[in-house]
């Protein structure tokens, strides 16, 4: 009797991810197409047979560790021909080409449009022995549609819109992501839903401006909508979201956290500079009393939220004179500030003159360098004791 031939082991994967919650989420559809395409994860501590590094462009040395993990793969590569290396994400979009000239052992790249192309791009590569440079300039199918290996069973992402319509100096996102693009609300919902019957009890709503949602179809309270039709589907306990603009956060989007049983009280909006003179030329389109004007009335209707920011120090051409000043109030809040009496082996901080006046509204807010939207980080107060425990 002849034995039959042993069928071969499917090919290992492991994703790596840089940046933002757009970018986890994108690993995830990523890590969800390869498994549908019949790879498997590969075990900790065990090399790959594919490599995959969805890439951020804005962080701070994104290009130097990129070609600083491509580098240790390379000699990993010359001992294992068959190892597969793909590049995505944000730095793929921008550096295309650039990325095989410095690193010729890639055998993929691929841009932020076109995640759904990559296990087709990893059997040519493999079946032509070349590298698959593949960018796309525009979003052809929205993410949503794409399977997804999530790393928790209670959370999810929940895409509602991609790219942004602002200019921001400082930020390359609209170039590598494209004008925004809203998905219809009963898509969204409808999707929230199938998580739901799956055992999820969370959802995190994400747009790179998430609540200028609406503007691709005219309607400028669509998001907080949104938010309160969350709020109906039976047994989703907890909604997020990130991150929102403060020039198109709104009162009824304030109304409907604060009336909204499950949205969460927490909020991180990025402030970016206390100075109006940086965000003119940071090209924001809100100034310090606008921003301030928000949280007042955040806090006004939801007195237990947590609210968390971003501040973007050192912004070339700031006045040094003002460059620390809203850094140093809402990364020490006044209500934190240490005294005698609560803690006697640190000193009081000392008086700081016309500085510490001109910058107590600042003690309003808190800072956290990268945003986590789990309870826990955020120190918010849920508003029900089984949201505490599942945290």
């Amino acid at each position: 009797m002849t034995a039959l031939p042993e069928t071969a082991a499917p090919r290992t994967y492991e994703v790596k991810t840089h940046g933002c919650q757009m970018n986890v989420h994108d690993s995830e559809r990523l890590s969800g197409l390869l498994e549908e395409a019949g790879y498997v994860a590969a075990p900790t501590g065990e090399q790959a047979d594919v490599v995959v590094f969805n890439t951020c462009a804005v962080r701070e040395n994104a290009d130097n560790k990129l070609y600083g993990n491509l580098g240790h793969l390379a000699p990993v590569k010359a001992k294992k021909p068959d190892l597969q290396i793909a590049v995505g994400g944000c730095m793929a979009q921008k550096d295309r080409d650039t990325i095989i000239e410095k690193a010729p052992w890639v055998d993929v790249v691929f841009g932020t449009h076109n995640i759904g192309s990559l296990p087709a791009l990893l059997d040519r590569a493999r079946s032509q022995a070349e590298a698959q440079v593949e960018i796309l300039e525009s979003l052809e199918v929205f993410p949503s549609t794409l399977p997804t290996r999530r790393e928790s069973a209670y959370a999810a992402w929940v895409s509602i819109s991609v790219g942004c319509n602002n200019t921001c100096t400082f930020c390359i996102v609209p170039s590598l992501r494209g004008k925004e693009k809203d998905r219809r609300p009963g898509e969204i919902l409808a999707e929230i839903e199938a998580l739901v019957a799956e055992g999820v009890t969370e959802v995190t709503l994400l747009g790179q401006n998430v609540n200028a949602y609406g503007v691709e179809f005219g309607d400028r309270q669509a998001f907080s909508k949104l938010l309160r039709a969350c709020g109906e589907i039976e047994g989703l306990e907890r909604v997020r979201f990130t991150s929102p603009h403060p020039a198109e956060f709104t009162d009824d989007v304030i109304e409907a956290m604060a009336e909204t049983p499950n949205v969460m009280p927490s909020l991180h909006m990025p402030l970016q500079s206390g100075s109006d003179k940086v965000l003119k030329d940071m090209r924001r389109s809100y100034r310090q009393s606008k921003f301030l004007g928000i949280i007042d009335r955040v806090r006004a209707a939801i007195p237990d939220a947590a609210i968390t920011t971003d501040i973007i120090v050192g912004f070339p051409g700031r006045p040094r004179r003002t460059s620390s000043r809203p850094c140093t109030w809402s990364a020490r809040p006044a209500s934190r500030a240490p005294s005698p009496s609560s803690t006697p082996s640190v000193p009081a901080p000392l008086p700081r003159s016309s500085t510490t006046r001109s910058t107590r509204p600042w003690s309003r807010i808190a800072t956290n360098g990268s945003p986590s939207w789990s309870t826990r980080s955020l120190g918010a107060r849920t508003r029900r004791s089984s949201d505490a425990r599942s945290s």
